[in-house]
């Protein structure tokens, strides 16, 4: 009866272990299919430049930023990316505009923000953007940063984006998010309109309650020239707000 018992264990023991490792087979399968050559090594690689800036005007403040992304390819779903911010923010109660200061208006923060991290391609027109970084000027806190951009109904005359940011600062405590989609209401070889809805939420720190904005999305994208401007305006707890943002591309194969 022992030696029945035993055999019955060992072949218990058996068919488990047989068992795991076609479910880990079947998983790697799965994976391999969805995610073909994930590790392999691009060739040739691919380095994008992007470099960016843009204003937000309010009545209760104002900001500036100016910088740049790079953005090197490693695998067909991985990439390595570094960017550059400066930043110039007002503070203020129904001055004319920060774009253009004057005597009247009180300057809070000037600073430059350094980041790194990956660029994931979750599935195609799916990315996820993972960044840490540091400040430096007026700010010296770390912070943490997540971005993610979604094409969906790609294969149709109106594709829509959905994009989502988020990023928190270890100094002020203050969790900053937006939210954005976007239709493409117009295509044609030289450009694309872009229209939808935006917003963003923020809290945590010195902030006492949850706060926020929304307003109508408006863009353009020059295919030939790899340009965009973005512009959104609406109200929120800054009351009336305004921003507008600008970008280009560059890209060379290695």
């Amino acid at each position: 009866m022992r030696s029945d018992s035993r055999k019955g264990a060992l072949v218990a023991a058996a068919a488990t272990v047989m068992l795991m490792l076609c479910a880990g087979s079947a998983r790697a399968q799965g994976f391999n299919s969805l995610y073909p050559g994930f590790s392999s090594i691009v060739k040739p690689g691919r380095l994008t430049l992007i470099p960016y800036g843009g204003g937000y005007a309010s009545d209760k403040y104002g900001a500036l930023q100016e910088g740049f992304q790079l953005q090197q390819s490693v695998t067909p779903y991985i990439s390595l990316v570094g960017r550059a911010t400066g930043y110039q923010l007002w503070i203020g109660e129904g001055f004319d505009s920060p774009l253009s200061p004057g005597s009247g208006h009180s300057s809070r923060l000037n600073f430059g923000r350094f980041q790194g991290g990956f660029d994931l391609l979750l599935y195609p027109g799916t990315h996820l953007y993972l960044l840490g970084g540091y400040d430096a000027g007026d700010s010296h806190a770390p912070s943490l940063e997540g971005d993610l951009s979604s094409w969906v109904f790609t294969h149709t005359r109106h594709p829509i984006n959905f994009s989502f940011s988020a990023i928190h600062n270890y100094e002020s405590k203050v969790t900053s998010s937006a939210i954005d989609a976007r239709m493409v209401m117009l295509s044609t070889q030289n450009y694309l309109w872009l229209g939808g809805l935006g917003g963003a939420v923020y809290g945590g720190g010195q902030i006492p309650n949850i706060q926020g904005q929304i307003g109508p999305d408006l863009g353009v994208y020059l295919r030939k020239w790899k340009v965009g401007v973005d512009a959104q305006a609406g109200y929120g707890y800054a009351h009336q707000y305004a921003q507008l943002s600008l970008y280009k591309s560059f890209s060379w194969s290695e």
